[in-house]
């Protein structure tokens, strides 16, 4: 038993050792950028731009997909509903 336990905290110990420390190692603060590329924080991002028309033809279409969606998701529901009900009509009768 207590050899499971000792392997336990020899593995806690290796994963602590794995772990970036929180000591200063710069003289500015570098550590935001220890996991990330230097290049990608300064990208700069640019959007399509669309005229009031276009944007409103969007927005229709991505509220009639969700109405769409919605009422499908009802229907299945529904069906299961129904079919949950018929299943314990059939069984406790």
């Amino acid at each position: 038993m207590s050899g499971s336990i000792q392997d336990m905290n020899n593995r806690v110990n290796q994963n602590r050792s794995l772990k970036p420390s929180n000591r200063a190692r710069f003289k500015e603060s570098n550590r935001d950028n220890i996991y990330s590329d230097s290049e990608a924080s300064t990208t700069k991002l640019t959007f399509k731009q669309v005229s009031e028309i276009e944007l409103n033809k969007i927005k229709d279409k991505i509220n009639s997909k969700a109405l769409k969606d919605r009422k499908r998701e009802m229907y299945i529901f529904l069906v299961i509903v129904l079919t949950l009900v018929a299943t314990l009509l059939i069984l406790f009768k």
